[in-house]
């Protein structure tokens, strides 16, 4: 049984809940209780930061630490989760340049409210937006203030799709980030790729994968190094 009261920065795979990875390695590290501190979307990828026994307790302050995103922009159609794992709801045959995206993301630096997507754990009365849409029940979410320090192009990948680096505030929805530029754009779009690679401090090279876990490669942080006065 693990005893220590420490974090892990576990660099969760695409494809996974953070709820279940949580469980994986709470039954890989033999814990008595893990948490994570912040949800990453199934089909993201990266830093997610899990507590370990009393360190679970740390939640609130990861939770609204800043993080650091990579993300895969795609114009040009739009699905209604607005990233793979959604129906495409939209296609437009416009063309976006990188001068064009570079003048836009400008824009959105600094402080706005952002409306949530539709398909998010965003709560509304006790429960999940995502799990309300899919049953087919009307979904009002409001607004929520968030700040974007940073948003640079990093790279065109081919017609349409550009790698974009994200720095923002606790709460931002990259999903929406890419749905609200399409927008500016007069063009549709959606995100092909979101991978985490900072929770405030913590960042995706000193990460580890679930593999690592199995195999012993790992490093434990003591949570004293973020309860020290």
């Amino acid at each position: 049984m693990l005893e220590e009261d420490a974090l892990l920065v576990l660099n969760k795979p695409v494809n996974m809940s953070s709820f279940l990875a949580v469980k994986l390695v709470k039954k890989i590290l033999n814990a008595k209780k893990a948490g994570h501190m912040g949800t990453l979307d199934p089909l993201a990828d990266g830093v997610l930061v899990i507590g370990l026994n009393k360190a679970t307790k740390l939640f609130d302050k990861f939770l609204n630490s800043d993080k650091e995103y990579i993300s895969i922009f795609k114009f040009g159609e739009e699905t209604d989760t607005l990233d793979l794992g959604g129906e495409v709801i939209k296609k437009d045959d416009k063309v976006i340049t990188a001068k064009e995206l570079k003048e836009i993301l400008k824009k959105f630096i600094g402080k706005q409210n952002q409306l949530p997507p539709l398909y998010s754990a965003k709560k509304v009365n006790g429960k999940r937006a995502c799990d309300l849409a899919r049953s087919g029940k009307e979904v009002e979410l409001k607004p929520k203030e968030i700040e974007i320090y940073n948003l640079e192009l990093l790279e065109e990948l081919g017609e349409n799709k550009f790698k974009v680096k994200i720095s923002c505030s606790s709460g931002t929805y990259v999903r929406a980030i890419v749905r609200d530029v399409a927008k500016e754009l007069n063009i549709c779009g959606m995100t092909l790729a979101i991978t985490r690679t900072k929770c405030g401090v913590l960042c995706i090279e000193n990460s580890f994968s679930l593999e690592d876990l199995r195999n012993g490669n790992y490093k434990l942080i003591d949570m004293k190094e973020f309860t020290k006065e």
